[in-house]
């Protein structure tokens, strides 16, 4: 026999001495401590160094990766059971919420705090308008204890089938209380004055799922509420020396904010369709009667109507989102750019 088929010979040791008898050998079980197996190298004849030794450590790294094995040779928690934790830890105590849209995601959190973990249906760059949740996302709602809506218009045809993913699951519509503008604007989140409402709706919400902390629920609200005053304070201010200016956009998002700000908005799309050559003629004498000199569009939705307009006119198209998750931030840099757009004419 060759020297490396004599050193690839692998022999296990095996416990000896089992007493007679099936009781006997239940009790030797019992008794016999929990060893971990290893290999055993048993050349008949010296073999090279420079085999034997990668042989050696290649079995002492398998070993340790497996680390300790049970009774019958086999390891007891996988690797990835160890690195992902028990499942009753403290991840499973938080509440799970969903909701629509990503500032809706920092509304439940400023008041949920670490209480929740939310999930958001709509991801970054897609529309709210025309997003069509995937298969993974409604069986996730099984879990979730709460599902925050806001009206935006894929939740029109997809609620029935979200609700009916989870009965157990609370349904909250934080517009409740929130008159909408006369074409069923559903874009009330762009306003610090109608977030008010919608904060005092998703604290019902958590406090009613998990009334054990409705407390802690009530004094991040208040806290939330402060702020929210605070910022629509900071908004009036920055934003007064262009009240009663007005600035085109491709999609009509702003509405509600620029009620609160004295602004107008004038958008581009009607009824969520592009202009027609009629209408773009028209846009085309609005924009240079109010001296419009910027367009905004936003990342979900292609700016090609409104660069085309902006070519007519000769102005800049600039990009505002109105679906920021940092909300706060995300409102006083387009308070700011406005102001430049509508101050600079």
């Amino acid at each position: 026999m060759s020297e490396q088929a004599e050193v690839a010979r692998i022999h296990v040791r095996r416990p000896v001495g089992l007493r007679s008898g099936s009781h006997a050998r239940v009790q030797e079980r019992r008794q016999r401590p929990v060893r971990t197996r290893f290999l055993a190298i048993a050349p008949a004849t010296a073999a090279p160094v420079g085999v034997v030794v990668p042989f050696i450590v290649a079995i002492v790294t398998l070993l340790s990766i497996l680390g300790p094995s049970g009774p019958d040779g086999i390891a007891t928690m996988s690797r990835c059971e160890a690195a992902s934790g028990s499942s009753s830890g403290a991840s499973t105590d938080r509440l799970r919420v969903v909701v629509s849209i990503l500032p809706q995601a920092y509304f439940v959190e400023r008041i949920g705090g670490d209480r929740v973990a939310v999930s958001v249906m709509v991801p970054p760059g897609a529309s709210p308008h025309t997003y069509e949740p995937a298969a993974s996302q409604m069986r996730d709602l099984a879990r979730a204890q709460m599902y925050v809506r806001i009206r935006v218009h894929f939740e029109e045809a997809w609620m029935p089938r979200i609700a009916a993913a989870n009965r157990g699951m609370l349904v909250v519509d934080s517009t409740s209380g929130i008159e909408l503008s006369g074409d069923e604007d559903p874009h009330v989140w762009l306003s610090p004055r109608l977030v008010r409402i919608q904060a005092e709706q998703i604290y019902r919400g958590l406090a009613k799922v998990d009334p054990a902390h409705r407390d802690v629920y009530e004094r991040n609200k208040e806290a939330f509420l402060r702020d929210l005053d605070a910022l629509d304070a900071e908004l009036a201010q920055t934003l007064a020396p262009v009240r009663g200016g007005r600035f085109m956009v491709l999609h009509p998002a702003w509405g509600y904010f620029a009620r609160d700000y004295g602004l107008e908005e004038l958008p581009i799309e009607v009824e969520g369709k592009e202009p027609s050559a009629k209408e773009l003629a028209a846009l085309v004498e609005a924009a240079r009667a109010n001296h419009v000199k910027v367009i905004f569009v936003q990342p979900q939705m292609s700016p090609r109507a409104a660069e085309v307009l902006a070519r007519q006119i000769g102005a800049r198209v600039a990009t505002v989102d109105p679906l920021a998750r940092d909300w706060a931030a995300n409102l006083r840099a387009v308070a700011r750019t406005l102001v430049e757009a509508i101050g600079g004419r």
